[in-house]
């Protein structure tokens, strides 16, 4: 019984969540497609031994199968190295040229440890190439926040979901989403707060 009212509470929680952060963060619409200027890939951290962590494989493949298709000619591949010397872009240019992507078709944008610094550096490098669309790819629970992000710098775009790791459970998959999405909510109450006081 007590089971049962905790997974009650962790529902509603999860709905509520849900709501407020559809309400409040925009996605813009799957690509399906569409011919873009370029493919950005989101980058995810590294394991350890500087090889791609599930998570990063699966927006890798999927950026890889939209250029195979004929959706761009160039991905951006957007990522620092965040959580351990691994520089995030340079291990999805190696996995992206093994999957048959000549290197001239990807650019390494190097310098962002965050979902905002990934867009807003790739803005700059679409920019200075006088593209003007672009098909943003990330995981699942990540394309809201990324798009939303999108929309504030005025890039065009549509989007593009990985694949969920086939390592992880579906309470995994779940535990993801209530994490991104508490932190989205977090952010969203400083964002109104730090608005008021202003």
């Amino acid at each position: 019984m007590i089971l049962l009212y905790i997974l009650c509470l962790i529902l509603l929680y999860f709905t509520t969540l849900y709501i407020l952060i559809c309400y409040n963060f925009k996605k813009a619409v799957y690509n399906n497609g569409q011919k873009r200027d370029v493919i950005i890939v989101l980058g995810y951290h590294a394991k350890k031994d500087g090889n791609a962590s599930p998570i990063l494989r699966e927006r890798i493949k999927k950026a890889a199968k939209l250029y195979h298709n004929g959706i761009a000619k160039t991905i951006i591949c957007s990522g620092a190295a965040v959580v351990n010397e691994h520089i995030e872009a340079d291990i999805m240019a190696k996995a992206l040229i093994e999957l048959g992507i000549p290197n001239s078709s990807i650019i390494c944008e190097k310098l962002s440890r965050n979902t905002y610094e990934n867009l807003i550096n790739s803005r700059k490098i679409m920019k200075s190439r006088e593209w003007n669309t672009a098909v943003i790819v990330s995981s699942p629970w990540h394309l809201r926040k990324a798009s939303t992000y999108a929309f504030n710098f005025h890039i065009d775009h549509t989007v593009e979901k990985s694949k969920f790791p086939h390592e992880y459970l579906i309470i995994g998959v779940i535990i993801i989403y209530l994490y991104y999405y508490t932190q989205m909510f977090i952010n969203l109450l400083r964002y109104h707060k730090v608005k008021q006081q202003s």
